[in-house]
């Protein structure tokens, strides 16, 4: 019993680490295009870390949360991947182009091969 919890535990980790990772990779081409300074590890550990400090900012400043919480980002990419502030900025301009792609292609292999979401669920 302790070992199929236990390996229940670590197939669940694993997943996580996975889906970190695939969640990172907009961020990692987008920085990766514009010259900027990064791994994989990296920018999921940013990702992971940029999304909690945006959480809280939202939490705390209800009005103004989505600027405070934007300039936050921009500053985060400008300091750790060692961008232009422009720079920073058009890679979150590309950051969300690149998750609309990967949503499109997401879709159309799901269509393509009949998966439901319902499925996934």
């Amino acid at each position: 019993m302790i070992g199929i919890l236990t390996t229940a535990v670590l197939i669940a980790f694993f997943i996580l680490v996975v889906i970190f990772l695939i969640s990172a990779l907009p961020l990692y081409f987008a920085v990766k295009l514009l010259n900027g300074k990064t791994t994989l590890f990296k920018t999921a550990v940013i990702t992971f870390i940029s999304g909690i400090i945006v959480s809280v900012v939202n939490f705390f400043f209800k009005t103004w949360g989505a600027l405070i919480a934007f300039v936050l980002l921009i500053w985060i990419y400008h300091d750790v991947f060692r961008l232009k502030w422009h720079k920073a900025f058009l890679v979150w301009i590309l950051q969300l182009a690149f998750i609309i792609a990967f949503r499109y292609i997401f879709g159309f292999i799901t269509i393509l091969f009949g998966i439901s979401m319902a499925s996934f669920l």
